[in-house]
């Protein structure tokens, strides 16, 4: 484990991880608010949530021990292109919401950023 990272990847690696186990548990709390948001874009909200998860958690846990990382920072990307293509459709809102999901897309492009340095 972490056998051959510098300090400042190690660190990089587990700081990604923590961020996508942290904002799962804060989602998997918000299970039912979580499953009407996705009803809401019209997926199936309980099958659609526990895909996510079944994506997030895996590959944040996979970074977090460095057990195939690469595969783990994928699932991630992939988890982050979805959650990005779904919640943060800026162009069809309207301002304060339109500026705010602008940004919080773009925070999502540098994450996947970090996490392409993964792989």
């Amino acid at each position: 484990m972490y056998a051959d990272h510098t300090l400042a990847e190690i660190a990089g690696q587990a700081i990604i991880a923590i961020y996508f186990i942290w904002q799962g548990i804060k989602n998997a709390m918000l299970w039912n608010t979580n499953v009407g948001r996705l009803r809401d874009k019209g997926f199936p909200g309980h099958i659609s949530l526990a895909f996510g998860f079944a994506l997030q958690f895996p590959g944040a846990f996979m970074l977090l021990f460095d057990w195939h990382a690469e595969t783990g920072a994928w699932l991630l990307i992939a988890f982050t292109a979805l959650a990005t293509a779904i919640f943060h459709r800026y162009w069809t809102m309207t301002d304060p919401q339109r500026a705010y999901h602008f940004l919080l897309m773009h925070c999502n492009f540098c994450i996947t950023g970090g996490l392409l340095l993964l792989v």
